[in-house]
């Protein structure tokens, strides 16, 4: 198995479909508030300068059938719908549907694809969109691996990740492109985490140019992988992005499976482009951003081994260089985002798999000043 969309590769292994269960009680998080629910895979969270809440989920899939050739004269059936949400949250607690994106879901695999991340610049909202594997012959629909603008409800393609895939293929692999973590630079471009190409992008908001800024080498993996030359490699799958103000950029790599723990790592990109490791020995990284103490932030979506996952063992992880992160918060459920507001609060989205409105947001009061506890020393 390629790298994989990064909830392509955790459904497979949970052997969840997000439509196969009836509504479950909202999780109960020790010392956690929720603020927001009723997601279906929510996946990204921002806030604004207003106090407002953004949320974007990966939706369900839908009724129309898409046929799309992949390499081996393989043709996989998907599902599509609008059913993927950017979603305000008010300060009171109300909700509002903005905008709605395509989400794709593969019933063979239990895989499902829809909205990402959110990005401001200059009080414009953006978004990555879906993701989107072929043998190069099938273009993917529309709104689909792609940046979006969010313009009062109106959906709009700033950038299109699939084309630049298909036109330049960076790490010579399988083509596929997974735009997912994203986060504003100071430049006033949007830095792009494609999770299924294994790179970091540059995309110019106002005219969709798109730069190639790192490509990604694999993880130490446990198997051959066929789709990256029967090396024994794990994908890096990057996740979450950050920037600090020295003009480098951070990047969280999730792992492709089987998901070994400590396998998972923080890069850091300088200006010139030179990457190196940034804080290792961590485990299935999701997103990554800067608190407001000028600190980087983790989530950790979970432990797994040959059983699969271990229930709430999904963690914020307080990362510093080397090996020295913290475990600040422990414990939850299938997190996937975090972002905070200025007083240090964060705000966490959980049951990023799982069942159709059973994913929430989270607020953890001045996590900023939380003592943490190492991570666990693990193989890595």
């Amino acid at each position: 198995m390629r790298t994989v969309k990064f909830i392509a590769a955790l459904l497979i292994i949970l052997s969840v479909s997000p439509l196969a269960f009836a509504q479950p009680p909202l999780p109960d998080i020790p010392g956690g508030t929720i603020v927001a629910s009723g997601f279906t895979g929510p996946q990204g969270v921002l806030v604004d300068p207003d106090g407002s809440l953004w949320v974007i989920d990966s939706g369900a899939g839908g009724d129309e059938i898409i046929q799309v050739p992949r390499e081996n004269d393989t043709i996989v059936d998907l599902t599509m719908g609008m059913t993927a949400r950017i979603v305000q949250v008010a300060p009171d607690g109300a909700q509002t549907d903005v905008a709605m994106l395509p989400s794709l879901f593969l019933a063979e695999r239990q895989e499902s694809t829809g909205g990402a991340r959110l990005a401001l610049v200059d009080g414009v909202l953006y978004a990555t969109s879906g993701g989107w594997e072929s043998d190069g012959s099938a273009d993917p629909p529309a709104l689909v691996g792609t940046i979006v603008r969010v313009d009062d409800g109106d959906v709009t393609t700033v950038a299109d990740t699939w084309a630049y895939e298909n036109a330049n293929n960076p790490d010579g692999l399988i083509l596929e492109t997974h735009p997912y973590g994203m986060a504003a630079g100071p430049d006033g471009w949007l830095w792009v985490a494609d999770a299924g190409a294994n790179d970091l992008l540059r995309v110019n908001p106002e005219t969709g140019e798109i730069e190639l800024v790192a490509v990604f080498d694999g993880l130490p993996g446990a198997f051959p992988n066929p789709r990256r030359g029967d090396a024994v490699e794990a994908d890096p799958v990057p996740t979450g992005v950050a920037l600090d103000d020295a003009g480098n950029a951070y990047v969280a790599l999730l792992s492709g499976a089987p998901f070994i723990p400590g396998s998972a790592k923080v890069l850091m990109i300088t200006p010139e482009g030179e990457v190196s490791d940034y804080a290792t020995g961590l485990t299935t990284l999701t997103d990554l951003t800067r608190g407001p103490d000028g600190q980087l932030y983790a989530i950790q979506f979970g432990l797994f081994s040959e059983q699969g996952p271990a229930p709430d063992s999904g963690a914020v992880v307080r990362v510093h260089e080397g090996g020295a992160s913290e475990v600040v918060v422990g414990g939850l459920p299938f997190p996937t985002g975090i972002a905070f507001d200025a007083d240090g609060n964060a705000y966490v989205t959980v049951n990023g798999v799982g069942a159709p409105g059973s994913g929430a947001v989270v607020r953890f009061d001045a996590l900023t000043e939380m003592e943490g506890e190492p991570v666990p020393a693990m193989a890595g």
